[in-house]
């Protein structure tokens, strides 16, 4: 990270600059004065937690964020880090593709096509090519190469199996997608069995998203939704901690109806209105500014961020009374909303041959009236120009989402 524990330390002193400016708005001030009283520089309160915790689970908000992958990376080179954490596990990788993220670890020289069956056999079946994750990925390459055998990191795939190969119809589609249904236990009971169901002594890092990172969101029923996360809070207590990282969060506003033509998606997302939103309209955000908008980890336990409503996945039937805190252990900030982006796309994965490949599995993933409409609306004349056009590099850049989320300072003109 570019920020510093020197200047974590500065950020002291700019809070007690602006306290004057706080002081006088009673709901901004209990927030200010969490981040002051509990903040602690992200890397060492990290560090702290494996002393307790053996598998930290984080949710990096947003699968395109940059920014946690770079935190990510911070952790890998860190020496303390190194000693203590054995096992990375990736939600996106599907188990199959284990022997190809070893064989990328193994390589020597470093060789990066040994990754592409990891991203090209994605649960969406169209490709995985943002370039965070195969910075992250290099960067435990390099840190493997330079510690002894015994102590190099283990990167593990956690998801479902995907099988695009024996793929051919729609039906084999939805077939794929119902098998989907336990894909939080899979990845509970993957996980568990490499720590040696905690007996082993060793640490890890979970590296997911939203609903997977959940520990005890329950519905209306007062039941719990059994998310990842929520397996391990339930069966194995005070062996994880849930850390998420401060983004733009997801609003799931009501239901609505899709036709025929739809199309589905792996996430089911489809049949769902939502919005993208700041936490509290914008309070956690101007805690952040007049903390110095310096990077900052904090418990959620007894802090007005962990008091706020919850907002996420499983929000329309959430029961009442739900918090941030009973979704996660702790928040990582790490720069204000307008300065996050969004990955860069690699177009190395989309080799000749996985072209062709897409062509078939777009056959099979579409009906033909939509495939009609992906054409006309781009104005491509055909899948191979549609492919060939679609799936190229991209720069990173900031998030273009956080334009839409209105002021940061909403809270000021809206009640609680």
């Amino acid at each position: 990270m570019k920020r510093t524990a020197l200047s974590f330390v500065l950020s002291f002193f700019v809070f007690g600059c602006v306290y004057a400016q706080t002081q006088y708005n009673p709901r901004l001030r209990p927030y200010v004065d969490a981040l002051n009283e509990k903040g602690r520089e992200p890397v060492h309160f990290v560090l702290n937690k494996l002393d307790t915790y053996d598998l930290i689970i984080f949710d990096d908000a947003l699968h395109t964020a940059v920014e946690p992958f770079e935190f990510y990376q911070s952790l890998i080179k860190n020496a303390d880090f190194q000693k203590k954490v054995k096992y990375v596990f990736l939600e996106v990788a599907s188990i199959n593709q284990q022997p190809a993220l070893d064989a990328y670890f193994e390589s020597r020289p470093e060789n990066v096509k040994l990754l592409y069956p990891v991203f090209q056999d994605d649960f969406s079946g169209t490709g995985w090519p943002y370039k965070t994750y195969f910075d992250l990925l290099h960067a435990i390459w390099k840190a493997n190469a330079a510690l002894p055998v015994q102590s190099r990191f283990k990167v593990i795939a956690v998801n479902a199996p995907a099988y695009w190969g024996e793929m051919h119809t729609p039906e084999d589609v939805e077939l794929f997608r119902l098998s989907l249904a336990g894909n939080d236990y899979t990845m509970y009971k993957i996980i568990l069995s490499y720590m040696g169901d905690f007996r082993s002594g060793d640490k890890g890092i979970f590296l997911t998203n939203t609903r997977h990172a959940y520990k005890g969101i329950k519905n209306r029923d007062n039941r719990y939704y059994l998310n990842c996360g929520t397996f391990f809070y339930l069966r194995n207590p005070g062996r994880t901690c849930s850390v998420h990282f401060h983004n733009i969060n997801l609003s799931f506003q009501g239901k609505r109806k899709v036709g025929p033509n739809t199309p589905r998606t792996t996430e089911g997302l489809e049949n769902v209105i939502v919005r993208w939103v700041r936490m509290e309209n914008g309070l956690w955000d101007s805690a952040f500014k007049a903390f110095g908008n310096t990077p900052v980890a904090v418990d959620l336990k007894d802090t007005p961020f962990g008091n706020a409503h919850y907002i996420g996945n499983h929000m329309l039937n959430a029961a009442p009374g739900q918090t941030m805190c009973d979704a996660y252990d702790a928040l990582i900030f790490l720069a204000p909303i307008e300065k996050l982006h969004q990955t860069a796309m690699v177009d190395s994965i989309y080799t000749e041959a996985y072209k062709r490949e897409l062509e078939r599995r777009i056959r099979f993933l579409y009906t033909g009236e939509q495939i009609d409409g992906m054409l006309k609306g781009s104005g491509f004349k055909s899948l191979k120009e549609f492919i060939d056009r679609k799936f190229v590099s991209r720069p990173e850049v900031l998030n273009p989402l956080a334009k839409g989320i209105g002021p940061v300072d909403a809270w000021k003109s809206r009640e609680k």
